[in-house]
């Protein structure tokens, strides 16, 4: 199990949505209580991989809800929460592909155990990998080629999706955060060339895109328990002073 997994519930009811909030700590719960918002929220980058989801709303019913997230993205799981246990309504949903479902008021360790087997389907899923690892290959290819100019900023507008989404895919899939990989880039760069070129230590950090060699030189030593002056002096390197 993820811990960090993020869920997103649609519910008319505070109440359900608050009971969720508390009994399942270990997910990020982002909840709705319009099924209308709900959709325009998974139409935008997410990495949302299960849906709990209401049949009886008052803007979307939960069938026509669920008709369309399968539309947006088919490999998002969906488990429908029903108070009516009609045998009609679980079929139509077991029909419009629902994942599974749960009766009110539900178990909280049904509801749990039902998540965890919908999540380990769903994330472990090879498209859905493939999907990540292509963008995670796009983004440290465009960092290593110009790790000056690669703000999050900048990469999601290149590749149509949201900072916000970038920034959690790293983290999540790459175990560290898109700054510190950036940061780890630059540095790699700035030893290659404190090595292998005859730049000067400030030529070196606006190379990097630092607005001065004081502040390159502070995070130089601190990622590298030495200055940069001293790195070239360990390491060889023609030398050019600050």
């Amino acid at each position: 199990m993820m811990l960090s997994e993020e869920i997103l519930v649609i519910d008319d009811d505070d109440r359900v949505i608050k009971s969720l909030k508390v009994a399942l700590l270990e997910y990020r719960i982002t909840a709705f209580i319009r099924g209308r918002e709900a959709l325009t929220y998974l139409r935008k980058p997410n990495l949302i991989h299960l849906v709990l989801l209401d049949v009886m709303m008052p803007d979307m019913d939960g069938l026509s809800v669920l008709r369309e997230i399968k539309a947006i993205n088919r490999d998002i799981g969906v488990i429908m929460m029903t108070g009516y246990g009609s045998k009609d309504v679980i079929i139509e949903a077991l029909r419009l592909h629902a994942d599974d479902f749960v009766e009110k008021p539900f178990e909280i360790e049904d509801i749990k155990a039902k998540i965890r087997t919908v999540l380990q389907e769903k994330v472990s899923d090879p498209r859905h990998q493939d999907d990540v690892n292509g963008h995670l290959r796009r983004i440290k290819s465009f960092v290593r080629r110009d790790p000056k100019n690669a703000s999050l900023e900048l990469i999601a507008e290149q590749m149509q999706l949201s900072p916000r989404y970038i920034s959690r895919m790293f983290i999540k899939h790459n175990g560290e955060s898109f700054r510190e990989y950036k940061m780890k880039i630059k540095m790699e760069k700035a030893r290659e060339l404190l090595t292998r070129s005859r730049l000067s230590i400030n030529e070196i950090a606006i190379n990097l895109g630092y607005q001065n060699g004081e502040s390159f030189m502070r995070l130089f030593k601190r990622e590298n328990a030495m200055t940069p002056t001293q790195y070239r002096s360990n390491y060889g390197g023609g030398k050019r002073g600050q």
